[in-house]
């Protein structure tokens, strides 16, 4: 959803830092794709194979997709860079309110900040903390001793634990779930059970700590340690539909996307990048840098700034040619078979079924 307003090429070249090409008086109302290119959105270009849309339409690109075209628009070194601030001017954002909505349930025993929001239908327990400019959207709950940093929104229907530290400016979206117990149980040996055993459940006694500027996706869970802390590092941007387990420590600046799963007391160090549908063992370490193609399982160790997918996980070139092999078995079988029928005959064998 777009803010409904207009703006002009000049002053958005002010606000971005980026120049402005021909007629700057130009006004916009919006950005759009080439392929919904209109005289009154800013179109973003990343290369020159969309060179020939109608010079009316507006561009943002780089310089040299402007050299003797005529067009009119905004040049910068990198477009995709300025494409966040490009948008968040269009970008729709709720209007800031603060204080607590009459259907909210908070404990006198909590501390909200007066600057802060707490939205229709929530629940803050006792000892919790609401920072400054936090906002928590309709049925958030906020369980005892929990923290909500500065300027953190928390989606509909999100849920804290007791205990659960988040910092400040992360963004939580709706329905996921941080500070459940771990899933840590032993199975005992148990002869009057009908199934010959009992498995007992282990404590879940850490907490999980998310720390500045990260994002969590929806129905995301992330479970509190068993002995120390869940911890999510700063900048870290995890996606919907992730599994995160007990006594997890993921670094700074992570990618982590949807529906993979992290084995418990595993260990993701900075700047990593996991894409979707990865597993992690528990007890693994993911090195500083690496990055898991879509659908690794990573059972073992995987060293810093390697680059690896298949199951198990190795060497991405080594997993793409056991792939095409795998592709080739069919004709590799029928020839082997061709070979033995050959061998055969020459021998006076008889052929193998």
């Amino acid at each position: 959803m777009e803010k409904n307003f207009s703006v002009t090429l000049t002053e958005i070249g002010e606000k971005l830092g980026l120049d402005v090409i021909g007629d700057g008086s130009k006004i916009v109302n919006g950005v759009s794709a080439p392929e919904d290119a209109s005289p009154d959105k800013l179109c973003v270009i990343w290369d020159t194979k969309n060179a020939n849309l109608d010079n009316a339409i507006p561009v943002i690109g780089r310089h040299d997709f402007f050299d003797d075209s005529g067009r009119t628009g905004l040049a910068s070194a990198d477009p995709r860079a300025a494409l966040p601030g490009l948008l968040s001017l269009f970008a729709w954002q709720p209007e800031r309110q603060s204080g607590v909505h009459p259907s909210a349930v908070v404990s006198p025993h909590a501390t909200v900040s007066p600057e802060a929001w707490v939205g229709p239908m929530c629940v803050v327990e006792n000892e919790a903390v609401i920072e400054a400019h936090a906002r928590l959207d309709a049925g958030v709950y906020v369980g005892s001793g929990a923290v909500v940093g500065a300027r953190t929104v928390i989606e509909a229907q999100a849920v804290l634990m007791y205990g659960t530290r988040v910092g400040e400016n992360c963004l939580l979206h709706a329905h996921c779930v941080l500070g459940c117990d771990g899933f840590g149980f032993i199975p005992t040996v148990c002869p009057d059970s009908p199934s010959g055993r009992k498995i007992i459940k282990i404590p879940q006694v850490g907490n999980v700590i998310v720390e500045d500027n990260v994002e969590i996706g929806a129905f995301t869970a992330i479970d509190r340690g068993a002995i120390g802390d869940t911890i999510i590092g700063s900048g870290t941007k995890i996606a919907n539909h992730v599994q995160i387990g007990h006594s997890v420590k993921i670094g700074r600046d992570c990618i982590i996307c949807s529906m993979s799963g992290i084995g418990g007391s595993s260990v993701v160090e900075d700047g990593v990048t996991v894409s979707v549908q990865v597993g992690i063992n528990d007890h693994v370490r993911i090195g500083k840098g690496a990055l898991l193609g879509g659908r690794t399982g990573a059972a073992n160790d995987v060293a810093p700034n390697a680059v690896v997918s298949g199951f198990p996980a190795r060497p991405h070139n080594e997993a793409r040619k056991a792939l095409v092999l795998a592709a080739r078995l069919p004709d590799i079988y029928e020839r082997v078979k061709s070979l033995e029928r050959v061998i055969t005959k020459t021998t006076g064998g008889k052929e193998k079924k």
